[in-house]
């Protein structure tokens, strides 16, 4: 039996439990228990006797059933670990010869497929950390859009391991933005560390997706170990995984098209190294949304959004430009709303005064329950 397949059975065992069914019979037994008791001392009869008795064999029987579905899970689970182990080793062997030294138009054969709704919940969820007060770092921007999403975090650092691989990110914006990128090619290769070059403490945000798909658990567990020291305290780092817990993510595995990482093996690896688990979210296809979280408060002294430099003229911006800001605060709003548990129907006519106004009023109540 294939990975796959393994998987995918003990998927639908973890759904089953004979208990549900032992509670429904428990109370249709117990009312006739207590009907035929109620008539023993005026009736006597062998028969009653024996099924009032009987009662406690059934719960046995149920407690046996449960006891060997369990054992087969187990069984199951076991199998998996064996099976599974060929596996982390073929990883890193696609990454280190191919995955490694693709291409821009690699990368973008190599994306995973999300539905429309699920891109648009990982937007509202990226909304919610980001701004002006902390520096933020991208992994792979790529040319998703997510990138549009960080633009107000101050400075923002684009991370990848070709410079080649960050150009099309960088392309999006006009020179005077890319003057406030920080670009930052890294090398997984030496015995140097990922992020060695950049500092240690600085970040409220990180955010990597469709990156980890790609990388071996050992080389995930030097980005973590990594990603939690350049954080500051309350920062968060948002990624996404190929999650094998489930059957769909080790089908992408077994097409040699991402490496396998079990989901629960990558939560008990950030919280080894400290991460407080503050989310995670699927739509039921290979990828899991993980939110992770340095302990602490993210604060910032900042008292507003620093400049690169004291330009000699202020040259005011174009039409253009207003209206594509306005757009994009009014988007940014959306997502936070979206976010915050308002569906998208409600804030088709909303103005962006009126978003930023329900915004708050949710996340007031929200506080004041805590």
């Amino acid at each position: 039996m294939k990975l796959s397949e393994l998987i995918a059975f003990k998927n639908e065992l973890d759904k089953l439990s004979a208990l549900p069914a032992q509670r429904s019979a428990d109370s249709e037994i117990n009312k006739i228990t207590q009907m035929v008791e109620s008539f023993l001392p005026t009736v006597p009869s062998a028969t009653a006797t024996a099924l009032v008795q009987g009662r406690a064999e059934i719960e046995q029987k149920f407690a046996e059933f449960e006891n060997q579905l369990n054992e087969l899970k187990q069984t199951i689970k076991k199998e998996i670990a064996i099976t599974e182990q060929p596996w982390f080793a073929e990883s890193y062997r696609l990454y280190e010869q191919e995955m490694n030294n693709e291409t821009v138009d690699d990368l973008s054969g190599r994306q995973t497929k999300l539905s429309a709704e699920t891109e648009e919940f990982y937007r509202a969820r990226l909304i919610r950390y980001t701004g002006w007060q902390h520096s933020a770092m991208i992994i792979r921007p790529g040319v998703e859009d997510y990138i549009n999403i960080m633009v107000s975090c101050d400075p923002l650092y684009l991370v990848d391991t070709r410079h080649e691989l960050l150009k099309p990110a960088i392309a999006l914006y006009n020179e005077t933005y890319q003057r406030r990128l920080r670009p930052y090619v890294i090398s997984e290769q030496s015995d140097r560390k990922i992020l060695g070059q950049l500092p240690n403490g600085q970040f409220g945000l990180v955010f990597a997706h469709n990156f980890f798909n790609f990388r071996p658990f050992e080389i995930m567990r030097q980005w973590l170990t990594e990603i939690y020291q350049k954080l500051k305290p309350g920062g968060m780092l948002l990624m996404t995984i190929n999650d094998c817990d489930r059957y769909k993510a080790v089908i992408s595995v077994e097409n040699r098209f991402c490496c396998y990482t079990p989901g629960y093996l990558v939560l008990e690896l950030a919280q080894s190294l400290g991460f407080e688990i503050v989310f995670t979210w699927h739509d039921n296809g290979p990828i899991t949304w993980l939110e992770l979280k340095r302990p602490g408060e993210l604060t910032s002294v900042r008292g507003g959004q620093s400049l690169a430099k004291i330009m000699p003229k202020i040259i005011p911006p174009t039409d253009e430009e207003l209206e594509a800001a306005k757009q994009q605060r009014l988007e940014q709003l959306r997502y936070r709303a979206i976010a915050n548990g308002v569906s998208k129907e409600e804030l088709t006519d909303l103005t962006a005064d009126q978003l930023e106004q329900l915004n708050i009023n949710i996340e007031q109540v929200r506080y004041n329950k805590k």
